[in-house]
């Protein structure tokens, strides 16, 4: 529990919007790369990427805007998502975002499977992610 109220609050409030950018740029990535013929694995791949653009844009705007104008500086905020997303985020490109989407993909067909494969996969990311985020927090609140 937070000062202001349930975590999953505060958690909603950061990700939600960055969430749903992720998503649509998770279809639009996906359907591009199948739009040029690339094969499923690559289409895949394009879905990590575009839930990516979408997701980690959104982020960065938010907390870039957050600070005052005289304090906005590139390297702070870009330190502070690669401490909180990193590690979650290497393994989530590389490996099990493209997997579950190639799996869900081939189980449900494209328009089920991009979804279901961007939310199976955001478990696994959000269980490192989190973790990560929390502990920054809690850091940066002990100054």
């Amino acid at each position: 529990m937070t000062a202001q109220g349930p975590r999953w609050r505060h958690w909603l409030a950061r990700f939600g919007w960055a969430e749903a950018c992720g998503f649509a740029g998770s279809y639009a990535g996906f359907f591009a790369l199948s739009a040029a013929d690339t094969g499923p694995e690559l289409a895949a791949f394009g879905a990590a990427l575009g839930e990516n653009v979408g997701y980690y844009g959104t982020i960065f705007l938010r907390d870039w805007r957050a600070l005052p104008s005289g304090e906005r500086r590139l390297r702070p905020v870009l330190l502070a998502m690669l401490h909180d997303f990193g590690m979650a985020e290497a393994l989530d490109t590389l490996v099990v975002r493209p997997a579950i989407t190639l799996s869900t993909v081939s189980l449900l067909g494209e328009a089920l499977g991009v979804g279901a494969g961007k939310i199976a996969a955001d478990v696994v990311f959000y269980a490192l992610a989190l973790l990560f985020y929390e502990r920054r927090r809690a850091r940066e609140g002990r100054r």
